[in-house]
C-alpha cells in the first residue's frame, strides 16, 4: 500500500486528469454548439470552477509532505471530489443544452420574466433537458453548501456558485414544444419561491404547532416509545418533510397561474394524462405533492379572480366543469388522504392518533395556502394580469393559427398594428390547441397515404412551431425597443 504522500499524489493525478477531460469537452461543446446566455454564463462558472481546482492541486502535490498534513490533505480531496461529483453531472447536461435542444424562445422569456420580478437582480435560468419524463427545479442547496465549504476551508479563490443561477429541466423529448412547456413556469415559480423566506416561517411555524399538537393530544404518553425524544424527532421529520415539500409546490402552481394564467392549468392536465390514469392520485397528497384536485381546485380560485371563468366555461367546458368540481372539495369533508404512513407505530391507538394527525395537518396546511396566496398577492401587486393583453389580442391570435399564419404581429379592426404578448400567444394557443384544431385542419388537404391521425399530429407539432416563433419575434422586438 502506497504511503500517504503518494496516495495524495495519485488521487491528485486522477482529480487533474478528470479536471482536464471536463474543461476539453466544455471547450469542444462550445466550439460546435450555440448556447443561451444564462447557459454560457452556468458553464463559464463551471471553467471557473475547474481552473481553480486544477491549481490548488498542482500545488499541493508539488511537494513531500509529513504524514498529519498527507491525511488533511486527503480530506481536501475528499471534499473537491464530491464537488466534482455534481460539476460532472451538469457538465454533459449543459453541453446538450444548445439552442437546438430546449425550448429556445421560451426559455428567453421565462428569464425576461424572473428578471422583471427579482429587480434588481439578475436572474439567470439555465434550462436542461432531462431523461425523466418530469419536470422539476433542480435543488442546487446542497451544491451551494459545498462550494461555501470549499472556499472557506480548502480554495480560497474558489468561485462560490451564484445565488442568481437556478436550474430548470424538461423531459427531452419536449424541445420543440411550446405548450406543454408551459410547466416550466410552475419550476420558475419554485426558484422564486427559495427567494422569499417563506420556507423558514413555514419550518419554524410546523415545529412551534406541531410541539403543541404532540404535547395536546398526549401523544408521547400514548405510544410509550422507549426514546421519546427520537420518537419526536421523527414525527418532526415525517410533518416537516410533507408539509414543506407541499408548500412549495403550491407556491409554483399560484405563482404560474397569476404570471401566465389558463394556459398553464392546461398544461398540467396535458402532463396528468401523459404521467398516470391513476384517479385515486387525484384525492390523495403524496410524500413530494399535494393531491393534483386539491391542487385544481386553488387553480379554479385563482383562475376565477384573474377573470379566466367564462372564457374557460366557453372555449373548454370540459375542463371548466372538471373546475368547479375541484372546487367542492373539502378537507372536513374528508375529500383527501395522505398516502404516508406516520411514524406512529401499528397499535389501535396509533390508528386514531394517525387519524388525527393527518387531520390537523391538513388544517394546518389549508392556512399555509392562505399565507402563500397573501405573499404572492403583495409579490404580484404591479405585476400586469396576463388576461388584460389576452382579451385585446386572443381573437386576432386564433384567426392568425386558423389560416396557418405564426402571430407575431396582428392587426385589429382599425388596421393597427399590434404584438401580443408572449402570454397571449400560449394562452390562446393553448385553446387553439384543444378546441380549435379542427378548423385548421379543414384547410389542408390530406395527402393520399397520410393518415388523420398523422396530419393532426403533424399540424401539432407546426402550432407549437409558430407559437415558439412569434414569443421569439416578441423577444427581438423588445430588446430593439419597439414595442
Amino acid at each position: 500500500m502506497p504511503d500517504l504522500d503518494d496516495q495524495v499524489r495519485n488521487a491528485g493525478v486522477r482529480i487533474l486528469r478528470l479536471c482536464k477531460d471536463l474543461s476539453e469537452f466544455i471547450l469542444s461543446g462550445q466550439a460546435r454548439k450555440t448556447y443561451l446566455y444564462e447557459t454560457e454564463i452556468f458553464l463559464k462558472h463551471i471553467k471557473k470552477s475547474l481552473k481553480a481546482i486544477d491549481k490548488f492541486i498542482r500545488r499541493s502535490i508539488n511537494k513531500k509532505m509529513a504524514p498529519p498534513l498527507a491525511k488533511a490533505k486527503l480530506k481536501e480531496l475528499d471534499l473537491i471530489r464530491e464537488v466534482l461529483s455534481w460539476l460532472y453531472t451538469f457538465v454533459k447536461e449543459a453541453i446538450d443544452a444548445d439552442t437546438l435542444s430546449i425550448p429556445y424562445s421560451l426559455t428567453i422569456f421565462l428569464n425576461h420574466t424572473a428578471t422583471e420580478l427579482q429587480k434588481p437582480d439578475k436572474v439567470s435560468l439555465v434550462v436542461l433537458g432531462s431523461s425523466d419524463l418530469m419536470y422539476y427545479k433542480y435543488n442546487l442547496t446542497r451544491l451551494r453548501d459545498l462550494t461555501k465549504k470549499l472556499k472557506k476551508d480548502v480554495i480560497q479563490n474558489y468561485p462560490v456558485l451564484p445565488e442568481n443561477i437556478g436550474i430548470l429541466k424538461f423531459p427531452y423529448s419536449s424541445a420543440q414544444e411550446a405548450l406543454v412547456n408551459c410547466i416550466l413556469f410552475h419550476e420558475m415559480g419554485h426558484y422564486i419561491y427559495e427567494k422569499t423566506g417563506l420556507q423558514r416561517d413555514f419550518y419554524n411555524s410546523i415545529n412551534d404547532n406541531l410541539r403543541a399538537f404532540i404535547q395536546d393530544n398526549k401523544i408521547i404518553e400514548k405510544l410509550k416509545p422507549k426514546d421519546p425524544d427520537l420518537a419526536c424527532n421523527k414525527l418532526f421529520i415525517y410533518v416537516g418533510g410533507l408539509m414543506l415539500s407541499w408548500g412549495d409546490e403550491m407556491f409554483a402552481d399560484i405563482f404560474a397561474i397569476r404570471v401566465l394564467g389558463s394556459a398553464f392549468h392546461s398544461a398540467c392536465l396535458e402532463m396528468e394524462q401523459i404521467l398516470s390514469t391513476d384517479i385515486k392520485r387525484n384525492k390523495t397528497f403524496s410524500r413530494t405533492h399535494p393531491a393534483d384536485d386539491f391542487r385544481f381546485k386553488v387553480h379554479a380560485k385563482w383562475l376565477s379572480d384573474g377573470g379566466w371563468d367564462e372564457i374557460i366555461k366557453k372555449r373548454t367546458p370540459l375542463i371548466f366543469d372538471r373546475l368547479k368540481d375541484c372546487e367542492t372539495l373539502r378537507f372536513k369533508n374528508k375529500d383527501f388522504s395522505i398516502s404516508c404512513e406516520p411514524p406512529l407505530g401499528e397499535s389501535d391507538e396509533s390508528k386514531d392518533l394517525k387519524e388525527k394527525l393527518h387531520t390537523w395537518m391538513f388544517k394546518e396546511f389549508g392556512q399555509m395556502v392562505i399565507r402563500i396566496e397573501e405573499e404572492l398577492s403583495t409579490k404580484l401587486e404591479d405585476f400586469e394580469n396576463p388576461i388584460n393583453d389576452f382579451k385585446k389580442n386572443d381573437s386576432l391570435v386564433t384567426a392568425c393559427l386558423e389560416h396557418g399564419i405564426v402571430p407575431s404581429t396582428v392587426y385589429n379592426e382599425k388596421k393597427e398594428r399590434c404584438h401580443p404578448r408572449p402570454t397571449t400567444i400560449l394562452n390562446s394557443g393553448f385553446f387553439f390547441y384543444l378546441g380549435g384544431m379542427v378548423e385548421l385542419l379543414k384547410k389542408v388537404e390530406v395527402k393520399r397515404g397520410v393518415s388523420r391521425i398523422d396530419k393532426r399530429m403533424n399540424y401539432e407539432k407546426r402550432l407549437n412551431q409558430w407559437l415558439a416563433k412569434a414569443i421569439e419575434d416578441w423577444q427581438i422586438l423588445l430588446e430593439e425597443g419597439k414595442l
